[in-house]
């Protein structure tokens, strides 16, 4: 029932968001694909890379390092992405540099269960716009980043294709500061995913629905199909198991 309970809260709290959204709404399709890796380096830390691209949306590599601390997981690091102009009009030639930091932690629920918290910040520092170009002159945005992911394993053990899952997650996206104009809600995005962790690797794809503030009135719905594979190294063999959850621009 407390599994129920926080799947029905998730899919609520999308839901919730989605309806403070009045404006105009345009939908599209799109495909999300990103490799995510996870370097062991010993017991207490590991090196973050992760890289994205989403055809007409962004490209963005990331990287960072995490101190792994029982039951939270704290990284820092820099990003580098490149965004469309206005949204949908193909060209990924706006430049975009992103300190972040985030805290992560992992809950058992039972014994197939696991609920990961996540809360991320971006420092991010975007390339103005002049008569529909980019100029060489960077506005300054914080934005702060609330997940919450549920999974649940299938089976118990590793079986000949790994173990597999489904999952459900729901993230936050809000601006603050004193650039920010009309949208302090930046985003939200919901996904169903399915997949399976095999020895080191972890492949899902599913389903997000991506819901993008771009203007004053203007919103942009995406349906979009996710391609995720996460790799977790151990460069020394330690004993320590990353549990880093890489998912996510």
């Amino acid at each position: 029932m407390k599994i129920a309970r926080l799947a029905v809260f998730l899919c609520t709290s999308a839901i919730t968001t989605n309806s403070f959204a009045q404006g105009s709404v345009t939908s599209q399709h799109q495909v999300w694909m990103g490799y995510m890796t996870s370097t062991q380096l010993n017991k207490k830390y590991s090196l973050w890379n992760d890289a994205h691209f989403v055809p007409d949306g962004f490209f963005l590599i990331r990287t960072g390092i995490t101190r792994h601390l029982k039951p939270v997981n704290i990284t820092a690091g820099y990003a580098y992405g490149r965004l469309p102009v206005s949204a949908g009009n193909g060209s990924l030639n706006r430049a975009e540099h992103r300190p972040w930091a985030q805290a992560q932690a992992s809950f058992p629920l039972g014994r197939h269960v696991v609920v990961i918290p996540r809360f991320r910040y971006d420092a991010r520092f975007r390339q103005n716009i002049a008569n529909g170009e980019p100029v060489n002159s960077y506005s300054f945005l914080n934005r702060v980043r609330f997940m919450t992911t549920l999974r649940k394993f299938i089976t118990a053990n590793e079986t000949t294709i790994g173990r597999p899952f489904v999952g459900i997650s729901n993230e936050l996206l809000l601006n603050f500061g004193a650039n920010v104009t009309f949208n302090r809600f930046d985003q939200n995005r919901i996904s169903l995913t399915a997949g399976t962790k095999y020895k080191n690797i972890q492949v899902q794809v599913g389903y997000m629905n991506r819901y993008v503030k771009t203007g004053p009135d203007r919103f942009t719905q995406n349906h979009t199909l996710v391609l995720w594979v996460t790799h977790n190294l151990n460069v020394k063999r330690t004993a320590t198991k990353s549990d880093t959850e890489l998912d996510g621009e």
